[in-house]
């Protein structure tokens, strides 16, 4: 396996897209008044509802970049510190806010055992309240990284069918949290499974079947009543899961083709993530996903408290974008700059003295995320 470009930025546009998504996903779902015509309607309910599946993107971008992570990372404790030191300083920031904010205010705050596991970002089959609603994702982030982990370790000892059980114990996962599904397509592409004369319709509309995997997605949701969060073997009647199957596999195949034509660049739409507001947002897209539930709750208590909302009646959700994203790319930029790349370059050094064999993040260094966005 060779270690490709440190960072595509195609990919790295992408990430920022993904997490607007959410954003806007969280607006939609605020609880405020919105225009008439818009509530209720199919582009409320099939798109605007379907963009919190910006995440499960994310975790095809976790797939696709875990590649060169690992074949750049010189050793397994690398690795692992890598990936500690790029999920946990911004997690533990905004838990410490959050929970300081509950302090303050009064409000609920789950018992010292559930506090505690949110700082490690327990994997999906451990049911956490989550303190930071964003932060269910990233249990899904460290259970995908410890596998990869795994699969190394069993390469290193010479276990002659580590792949094949790595990929039984990756399939078996997605059974019962098929949200993951993207991981694996990630995986495949950045592996160039997907590569060759054959498979390039995979990524010919990369829009088209984004969009695509967004609807069949929401569709699922909509037609057996169930969240995908909840759409398991092991929660549903095995019958009534038995019939969600192809639905799921044909969502996951326009999402494969969705990520394909990203990181190949195809099209009008690939060429929009290049630009230099979106390569920007993709640099601070991990704490823009953290920080804005955070922010966003400032936002509508204080329209509440002021009597926006009342005075904006149904325009109350767009004024709610208009004045949660400022605050929220602010925190995210600070963010990013001083916990995501000053801290964690601290950290790694103090664990890696020896610069040779320093963990190379997955993402892309630093300096050189920060002179993509500039050349824009």
């Amino acid at each position: 396996m060779k270690p490709g470009k440190a960072l595509n930025p195609n990919v790295h546009g992408a990430r920022g897209l993904f997490a607007f998504a959410v954003f806007v996903f969280h607006v939609v779902n605020s609880g405020l008044p919105t225009f008439p015509g818009l509530a209720g309607s199919w582009f409320e309910t099939y798109l605007l509802e379907s963009l919190k599946f910006g995440v499960e993107l994310f975790f095809g971008i976790s797939g696709y970049v875990i590649v060169g992570a690992l074949a750049r990372a010189p050793t397994l404790r690398a690795f692992a510190w890598d990936r500690v030191t790029r999920i946990y300083p911004v997690l533990w920031a905004s838990l410490l806010v959050i929970t300081l904010l509950a302090l303050v205010t009064g409000r609920w705050r789950p018992s010292l055992g559930d506090w505690l596991l949110n700082f490690a970002a327990p994997p999906p089959f451990i049911h956490v309240p989550q303190i930071n609603p964003a932060a269910w994702s990233l249990g899904y982030e460290m259970t995908f990284y410890a596998l990869c982990a795994a699969a190394w370790w069993l390469k290193g000892k010479g276990v002659r069918w580590w792949l094949p059980i790595a990929i039984a114990v990756g399939a078996l996962l997605v059974v019962f949290f098929p949200r993951a599904i993207l991981m694996g397509a990630g995986v495949a592409i950045a592996a160039h499974h997907l590569d060759g004369p054959r498979w390039r319709w995979v990524g010919a509309l990369p829009l088209t079947s984004l969009i695509l995997f967004l609807i069949v997605w929401r569709a699922i949701e909509a037609q057996w009543g169930t969240p995908m969060l909840y759409v398991s073997p092991a929660l549903l009647p095995f019958g009534q899961w038995l019939t969600m199957v192809p639905a799921i596999l044909l969502g996951g195949l326009f999402g494969t083709m969705a990520l394909k034509g990203i990181v190949d660049g195809r099209g009008p739409f690939v060429a929009m993530l290049r630009t230099r507001p979106m390569l920007w947002l993709g640099t601070v897209s991990y704490s823009f996903y953290l920080w804005h539930p955070v922010v966003m709750a400032g936002a509508k208590q204080a329209m509440v408290k002021f009597g926006l909302v009342a005075q904006a009646g149904p325009a109350s959700q767009l004024l709610f974008a208009l004045i949660a994203i400022g605050p929220t790319l602010v925190v995210s930029h600070y963010s990013q700059v001083y916990l995501e790349a000053r801290l964690t370059r601290w950290l790694r050094r103090r664990v890696e003295k020896d610069a040779a064999h320093a963990p190379v993040t997955a993402d892309a260094d630093f300096s050189e995320t920060v002179a993509l966005d500039r050349a824009g």
